[in-house]
């Protein structure tokens, strides 16, 4: 095996690890948490005719 190959192999399973790290963290949000307070937050439901 390369050194080089088995770095960059470690530095990219380290910043998958980090970023696994942080998805958990965050509730699986990692642009933002999207909390729902009540109905108003909710998308609007579609009502048919029958």
């Amino acid at each position: 095996m390369n050194r080089d190959n088995s770095r960059f192999g470690l530095v990219i399973g380290a910043v998958v690890a980090v970023v696994a790290v942080l998805f958990i963290l965050t509730g699986g949000e990692l642009g933002g948490k999207k909390t729902i307070e009540g109905d108003q937050d909710l998308p609007p439901v579609v009502e048919t005719d029958r």
